[in-house]
């Protein structure tokens, strides 16, 4: 993939694919906008874009709703429909990236206990907050950034190989006031010494897909501390960082809340032994696991969801 210049616009790429071309265009249409209308949009494209041109992604999340929710597993009907949501708000939160910086800004996303978020950001120790892919969680790290500028760091995969999606994405992370971390042998790392500096703040999700599985919440399967949960309590202690779980929520259309789930804090040390670090992994994976569960309609993991 060539280089992509953070903040330029998305631009004509010679030898684009069908898929680039399309992507192209459509953000080509939709970047001008109205916010609710790109979102609606997002929403009418899905069956076509992502629910038919997905089928086996499509069939995960089916089977996970149904292993995962016994209300949807014993009513068909409220199954397909289920789905139907899933894919719309999967559309929209695509079609939101377009966007997406603007989305904060004109008022469009809440936050449940702006209390303790303040609080704890204000702290002046470092916080860690991890979230999961609910809602839209991209303007979750808008509002941290807004709130605590140049302190925020992200933690995110690759750039796709799709360019003109490597464009947007790097375009609207360009435009956020803060670091982002692309996952590769050095990440943890530099996310660890970010932490170090005055009032660092470190942004990942917990419900990442590797090794073939999503590996949080549990949902009934063992514990692990090989994922992010258990690499988040271990740079804790080491750290002394506030833990400070968030998820969005898409309350309707393109408006979303941002909820605040309890903090979790335990004394700083250079090593964390196994059973503690399982226990605090249990920790956080009970905070989370109700919100997925509840808004399982809005969780993009579902997509990949294994037992």
């Amino acid at each position: 993939m060539s280089a992509v210049n953070p903040l330029a616009e998305p631009r004509w790429v010679p030898g684009m694919t069908r898929e680039e071309l399309r992507d192209y265009g459509l953000y080509q249409a939709l970047r001008s906008l109205p916010i609710p209308a790109v979102s609606r949009i997002g929403a009418a494209l899905s069956p076509i874009l992502g629910r038919r041109a997905h089928p086996a992604a499509a069939a995960r999340a089916a089977a996970a709703m149904r292993l995962l929710r016994t209300d949807l597993a014993a009513d068909p009907a409220a199954l397909e429909a289920a789905q139907g949501r899933l894919w719309a708000n999967m559309g929209r939160h695509y079609a939101e990236f377009c966007v997406l910086h603007k989305i904060v800004p004109a008022g469009r996303v809440s936050i449940d206990d702006p209390a303790t978020f303040d609080a704890v950001l204000a702290d002046g120790r470092p916080v860690i907050v991890p979230f999961v892919h609910t809602g839209n969680w991209e303007t979750i790290g808008i509002q941290m950034a807004d709130r605590a500028p140049g302190r925020v760091c992200a933690m995110a995969e690759p750039l796709p190989s799709n360019r003109v999606r490597a464009q947007i994405a790097a375009m609207q992370r360009g435009r956020q006031p803060g670091t982002m971390l692309t996952m590769d042998g050095s990440a943890w790392r530099r996310a660890v010494h970010h932490l170090q500096q005055p009032g660092g703040i470190l942004y990942l999700a917990i419900d990442e897909y590797a090794e073939g599985r999503v590996w949080a919440p549990f949902f009934g399967r063992a514990l692990d501390v090989r994922g992010n949960l258990g690499k988040i309590v271990r740079i804790a202690a080491y750290t002394g960082a506030i833990i400070l779980p968030l998820y969005s929520e898409r309350l309707g259309g393109a408006t979303f809340q941002t909820h605040v789930l309890p903090t979790l804090e335990f004394p700083q040390k250079r090593k964390i032994d196994r059973d503690e670090q399982l226990h605090h992994v249990g920790q956080l994976d009970a905070l989370f696991e109700p919100a997925v569960l509840r808004l399982i309609e809005q969780w993009f993991a579902v997509v990949e969801y294994r037992p």
